[in-house]
């Protein structure tokens, strides 16, 4: 493909993504919880349904995972939940700047195990950079995988990132995923926003 229209092709889903959030995020509260890789919405549907004075965004990449996080959402018949079709990094970047994250949840992403993957997995520097300028001061990220070289790979990334710190905390909310019943054993780290000095 053109880098010509790669760039229109982005440039279009940044203002449809733009206009979504928009709309979603219009009596949305100042800080939000975000699930990234949400799959077909079972965690954050159950966690939405618990924490109804919390406002949540669900993104996933695939469409027909997204559909069906939606029938769940309109059976519960919830309103403080929504579900977004985007990269994790174009939905951080699209944010509207009044908007903040106060938990994140990324539950058994992708582990890209092959060493020439590596390159696509989501915890990297440069996406906690950008996570910890959308994060209100007392965010906290919660990761849970069941690949254990990408858990220990992740928890030496933020352990050595400047804006996050690992916390000595509870998970906050516990209900199975899919991928979580189908694993024989996970593991989980939470982190939080680093305070400057």
């Amino acid at each position: 493909m053109p880098i010509e229209k790669a760039r229109a092709i982005d440039s279009n889903r940044r203002l449809e993504l733009k206009s979504q959030l928009e709309d979603c995020l219009r009596d949305a509260p100042a800080s939000i919880t975000l699930e990234i890789g949400c799959g077909h919405g079972h965690f954050l549907t159950a966690y939405a349904a618990a924490h109804p004075q919390e406002y949540c965004i669900g993104v996933d990449i695939i469409e027909d995972r997204l559909v069906r996080a939606e029938r769940k959402l309109r059976r519960a018949e919830l309103t403080n939940v929504n579900f977004v079709r985007a990269d994790a990094i174009m939905l951080l970047e699209t944010l509207p700047e009044s908007v903040r994250v106060n938990r994140i949840f990324v539950l058994f992403p992708d582990p890209w195990p092959k060493r020439k993957h590596h390159k696509n997995r989501l915890i990297q520097p440069h996406f906690l950079e950008l996570l910890a300028k959308k994060a209100d001061s007392e965010a906290k990220l919660y990761f849970r995988t069941d690949h254990d070289p990408y858990f220990k790979k992740a928890h030496e990334v933020v352990a050595e990132h400047p804006d996050w710190d690992l916390a000595d905390a509870t998970w906050p909310f516990e209900y199975e995923t899919v991928f979580q019943e189908r694993a024989e054993s996970h593991q989980s780290w939470i982190a939080q926003r680093a305070v400057k000095p």
